[in-house]
């Protein structure tokens, strides 16, 4: 017993500074199947911070049900993610994933605390995952994303949707991967994902070349951000009146780049005034809706975070600005100036929730006012930058 409980507590832990090994040092392998820093930052940090926060997705009198952020939305964003980035072959995915939701289905039951399984057996949907994502993909790094991805869908579909029938048989209130990291939905992507990366075929390059990558890519981005095209050192020559081989260290070329292109970025006080006409849109409505349905505490606590992250979210994705944000001429954008994808804005925004309760919002201001390209805490970790529009 002493064992099991020890293991339950610690095995998410260690699967997420596993992962976060495997990214240090096989950073392009991890690449190659669409998880770089922005993935990782989202499922370690994105999905730690928000654990304790519920989306609802139904409630009726006694009756609620919600999707925990840390435990179930950010493994399902990441597991449909792996979907549109490998293309894995449609006949290959449905039959993982029926065979992951079966299994799932049998090894757990309904008690007064929701869905439970029990040690070890909540690890057979991942074992077949693993088994499974090998047998159609071999050695390939896409093994790691397709056994990721039908663990976490199929833990979903098999122990959580199966089951709502025999939930909602009495007065239920709970949430789908409410357990956050140490759920079983959490769980099962973390231990696909990590048993397959032992055995798939890795590259490794030096510190040197990794740098030397990091540092063209911020020079592209530099001049992409300016209008200038051209080769690596047409873009530094132009941006700074110097050549490449006149800076001796990297740090001191990308320090150079940022003050070149700082006008670019969106001033501090205008990110300040987008949020707070954002804002003075999502209160009212918030309010508006508590007077109609006479939300209680966490209800309403679950609504502001469903509309917040929301809001943002869909806005910078489909407008790359929010209605704050369009009257301040500024948006949002990827790194290198390009519009920013769903990954990017979902990453960003997910991680305002940790910013949010952080003094909120007071360290990132304090962030957008040191950081050369002006970036908080979810830009920097979801690779997006705020931008003038001009």
């Amino acid at each position: 017993m002493l064992i099991e409980l020890i293991f339950s507590v610690l095995l998410p832990l260690i699967l997420l500074l596993a992962i976060f090994l495997f990214f240090i040092l096989y950073t392009e392998t991890l690449e190659k199947i669409g998880f770089g820093k922005r993935e990782v930052a989202l499922l370690i940090i994105g999905s730690a911070s928000t654990m304790f926060f519920d989306m609802p997705l139904f409630f009726y009198g006694n009756y609620f049900l919600a999707l925990n952020i840390g435990g179930a939305l950010i493994p399902i964003v990441l597991a449909f993610y792996f979907i549109r980035v490998c293309g894995f072959p449609f006949s290959r995915y449905i039959t993982g994933l029926a065979l992951v939701s079966i299994v799932s289905y049998m090894v757990t039951m309904v008690s007064e605390q929701g869905v439970i399984s029990y040690f070890p057996y909540y690890l057979f949907p991942s074992i077949i995952a693993v088994l499974l994502a090998f047998l159609f993909f071999a050695r390939s790094p896409k093994t790691c994303a397709f056994s990721y991805s039908i663990s976490t869908l199929g833990v979903i579909i098999g122990a959580d949707l199966a089951h709502l029938p025999s939930l909602f048989e009495q007065p239920f209130m709970g949430s789908m991967g409410g357990a956050g990291v140490y759920d079983m939905v959490f769980l099962a992507g973390l231990i696909s994902f990590t048993l397959s990366f032992l055995f798939v075929r890795k590259e490794r390059s030096s510190w040197k070349e990794i740098k030397r990558k990091r540092l063209e890519r911020e020079v592209y981005a530099a001049g992409n951000l300016a209008g200038v095209r051209g080769s690596y050192d047409h873009i530094v020559r132009t941006l700074t009146g110097k050549s490449p081989e006149e800076f001796e260290k990297t740090g001191m070329l990308a320090r150079e780049l940022c003050r070149a292109v700082a006008d670019h970025y969106a001033l501090p006080r205008k990110r300040v005034a987008a949020f707070l006409v954002d804002f003075a849109i999502i209160f009212p409505v918030l309010l508006a809706l508590h007077m109609v349905f006479g939300f209680r505490i966490h209800e309403f606590i679950s609504i502001f975070l469903l509309v917040h992250v929301a809001y943002f979210t869909l806005l910078e994705f489909y407008f790359g600005s929010t209605v704050g944000k369009a009257v301040c001429d500024i948006e949002v954008r990827h790194m290198d100036n390009e519009p920013a994808d769903f990954m990017t804005v979902f990453t960003r925004n997910i991680i305002r929730l940790l910013e949010f309760f952080a003094l909120c919002y007071t360290v990132s201001i304090i962030l957008i006012l040191v950081k050369p390209k002006r970036q908080r805490l979810g830009d920097m970790l979801a690779d997006s930058i705020v931008v003038e529009v001009k």
